[in-house]
C-alpha cells in the first residue's frame, strides 16, 4: 500500500502530484515524472497522490512491482514548516539573573519558560520584567517587590547561586519563600529596633564581619545571614547557626551589590509570566498569518496537544519559509488540484486537458498536448531525453494509457498514444491486449464501492459561464451493476450536488465492451431539460458512441451550459 508523506524536517520538497480522486493515468504519471526528475538530477522529488487509488490502480502498481506514490491530502504550509524545532527556552526554577543572562546571550527580548518536563509555562519578557522591577504602573501593595523594596521571593539555593556564595550553614535550601532584607549598617542597638521581630523566619540580614550582629541574628532565629566581602565568620557562630537552623552564606560582593543581585535571585515563575498566544505544529500559515503579523511581539511558542514546547518561530519566518514546490500532472485547474495549491508555487505542468489554470506570479514550464493519456507525454519525455525506462515505471504507464484511452478505443486516442504503448510494451514484454483484460477484470467499481465513493472515485469539477458542474466517470464491462444501484446512485448524486452547491452533477457510466455510455444526472430542471440526449428513464440518458468525458461529453455540455 502507500505511506503518508512526512515533511516535518523543514527540507524543501518538490511534489509531483495528480488531481483529486486520482485515476490510474494520474497516479502513474506522478510516479513516472518523479522518477524522470530524479534521473535528471533533481533532489528531494516525491511522487504523491491527492486521494486513495482505485483497486485497478493498486493492481497495476503491484503487478509491475512499483511502489504507489505517497498519500498527501494537502500542501498548506504549516507552522511545523517554519518553526525552529530546537528552540531557546528558560527552565522553571532558574533565577531571574540566569534568565536575563540567557536572554542577553541569545539576543532575545522574550523566551518561553518550561518546567522540567518541557511543559510550557508562559513567556518571560524583558519589558514586563523591567516594569515589575521598577515598580511601573503597579499597585502600592506590590511596591515592596520592586527594586526599591526590601522583599525578595527566592530560596537559599538561588540566593547562594546569584551571590556566587559559599554556604557555611545551610537549612531548607530549596524552599521558596518571601525574605525581608535588612542591611546592618548601624550600631547593634539601633539595628535591633529597626528589624521586625514578629516573623523572624523571613529575615535576611546583610552584614560584614560584625560578630555581634551575627549573634543577634542567630538569637532572633533569622532565616538567613549574608556575610559580605568574603569576611571570616567565627567557627563558634557557624556552629550556633547550624544548631539554631539559621543559614549563613558568605559572598565576595559588597552590601550594595548584594542588595541589587538579591532582586534577581527570584525564580522566573515568581515573575508574572506573559500570557501569549501559542500555536501548534499543524496550524496552517494562511490561518494564523494575519494574527501573527498584527502582534507587537516577534517570537511565538509552538506547543503540542499536551502543552509540551516543541518549537518557536518569528514573524519573519512567515514569509521566509522553505518552499514546497509542485509539479502538476494530468490536470491544471485549481478546482481539481490538491488543497492548498494556491499557497505554494507550481513549477511545472504536464497535462492533456483543456488549460484553465489561473495566472501565476512567475513563469513555469508547461507541457500540454492533444493526446489520450498524460503517460504518453511522459513516455516521450523519457525517449527524447535518452533516459532509460525501468520495466516497473514502463508497466504502470502502460496501465495509465490503457485505462485513459480504453485501450486506444476512446476518441481521445492518437497515434502518439499507440506508439507510446508499443514502446512501453517492448520494455516490459507485456501484451497490451492481455494487460487490458487483466485490468478490467478487476471487477465492477459500482458493485464494490459505496454509491458516494463511486461518484467521487473519478470526479472533476468545472465552472462554465454561470454553471458550476461536476462530471464523474466509471468504466464497467456491462450496465447490470449500475441498474441494480441506480436509485442509490441518484440519491447520492443529488446529495453531492446540494452539498457542493453545484448546478449540475452527472455520472458517465461507460461500457468498455459495447463502447457506449449512459448518463445519470442530478441538476437544475432547466438545464436537464435542455440536454440533447435520448431519455431512457427519469434522470437517465442514452449516449451511444460516447466514451470520452473530455473530448465528447464535456464539449456537448458546454454548449448547453453557455445558454445559462
Amino acid at each position: 500500500m502507500f505511506t503518508t508523506v512526512n515533511d516535518d524536517d523543514n527540507t524543501p520538497y518538490t511534489y509531483v502530484i495528480g488531481h483529486k480522486n486520482p485515476d490510474t493515468d494520474s497516479i502513474a504519471a506522478a510516479a513516472a515524472t518523479a522518477e524522470l526528475k530524479k534521473l535528471q538530477g533533481m533532489n528531494n522529488v516525491i511522487a504523491a497522490c491527492a486521494g486513495l487509488p482505485l483497486e485497478r490502480t493498486e493492481f497495476i502498481f503491484k503487478k509491475f512491482g512499483c511502489p504507489l506514490p505517497e498519500l498527501k491530502t494537502d500542501v498548506y504550509p504549516r507552522v511545523k514548516h517554519i518553526m525552529s524545532s530546537e528552540p531557546d527556552y528558560i527552565t522553571r526554577g532558574n533565577s531571574l539573573l540566569q534568565a536575563i543572562s540567557i536572554l542577553q546571550k541569545k539576543r532575545e527580548h522574550r523566551l518561553p519558560v518550561v518546567d522540567e518536563k518541557m511543559k510550557y509555562q508562559g513567556m518571560l519578557s524583558l519589558f514586563q520584567l523591567l516594569e515589575e522591577l521598577l515598580y511601573i504602573s503597579k499597585p502600592d501593595a506590590e511596591a515592596e517587590n520592586s527594586l526599591t523594596g526590601r522583599k525578595v521571593r527566592s530560596s537559599i539555593s538561588l540566593i547562594k547561586q546569584v551571590l556566587n556564595g559559599s554556604g557555611l550553614s545551610i537549612h531548607k535550601k530549596d524552599v521558596f519563600q518571601d525574605f525581608e532584607v535588612f542591611v546592618a549598617a548601624m550600631n547593634v542597638d539601633s539595628f535591633k529596633e529597626h528589624i521586625p521581630r514578629s516573623d523572624p523566619d523571613s529575615l535576611a540580614i546583610v552584614v560584614g564581619d560584625r560578630a555581634e550582629v551575627h549573634l543577634m541574628a542567630i538569637n532572633y532565629g533569622a532565616r538567613l545571614i549574608i556575610v559580605t566581602g568574603s569576611r571570616r565568620v567565627d567557627d563558634v557562630i557557624v556552629a550556633a547557626a547550624r544548631d539554631k537552623g539559621v543559614s549563613i552564606i558568605k559572598t565576595p560582593f559588597d552590601s550594595a551589590t548584594v542588595i541589587r543581585r538579591l532582586k534577581f535571585s527570584s525564580p522566573v515563575e515568581a515573575s508574572n509570566l506573559q500570557v501569549a498566544d501559542t500555536y501548534m505544529p499543524g496550524d496552517r500559515i494562511c490561518d494564523i498569518k494575519r494574527k501573527v503579523l498584527s502582534d507587537h511581539e516577534d517570537i511565538f511558542p509552538v506547543v503540542d496537544d499536551d502543552d509540551i514546547l516543541t518549537g518557536t518561530f518569528r514573524k519573519s519566518d512567515i514569509d521566509n519559509r522553505k518552499p514546497i514546490q509542485l509539479i502538476l500532472v494530468d490536470h491544471n485547474e485549481f478546482d481539481q488540484a490538491i488543497d492548498g495549491v494556491e499557497e505554494v508555487p507550481v513549477m511545472e505542468i504536464i497535462d492533456h486537458h483543456r488549460f484553465a489554470m489561473p495566472p501565476t506570479p512567475s513563469p513555469l514550464k508547461i507541457t500540454c498536448d492533444i493526446v489520450g493519456s498524460t503517460c504518453t507525454l511522459i513516455t516521450e519525455m523519457f525517449l527524447n531525453s535518452n533516459i532509460p525506462l525501468s520495466p516497473s515505471i514502463a508497466g504502470v504507464m502502460m496501465g495509465g494509457i490503457i485505462t485513459d484511452t480504453l485501450m486506444l478505443k476512446s476518441p481521445t486516442s492518437t497515434i502518439r498514444d499507440k506508439h507510446a504503448l508499443e514502446e512501453l510494451a517492448r520494455i516490459t514484454g507485456e501484451d497490451p491486449e492481455k494487460l487490458t483484460e487483466e485490468i478490467f477484470q478487476i471487477g465492477s467499481l459500482i458493485n464494490k464501492l459505496h454509491p458516494e465513493d463511486v461518484l467521487t472515485a473519478d470526479k472533476k469539477n468545472f465552472h462554465i459561464g454561470n454553471v458550476r458542474a461536476s462530471i464523474a466517470q466509471v468504466e464497467e464491462v456491462s450496465f447490470d451493476e449500475f441498474h441494480k444501484k441506480q436509485p442509490e446512485l441518484y440519491e447520492a448524486a443529488e446529495k453531492i450536488r446540494i452539498g457542493e452547491g453545484l448546478d449540475f452533477f452527472c455520472l458517465l457510466v461507460t461500457n468498455i465492451v459495447r463502447e457506449n455510455s449512459i448518463l445519470l444526472i442530478a441538476g437544475r430542471k432547466e438545464i436537464t431539460d435542455a440536454l440533447p440526449y435520448r431519455k431512457l428513464a427519469n434522470n437517465l440518458y442514452d449516449l451511444p458512441g460516447i466514451l470520452s468525458r473530455k473530448k465528447q461529453l464535456l464539449p456537448q455540455l458546454n454548449k448547453v451550459f453557455e445558454k445559462f
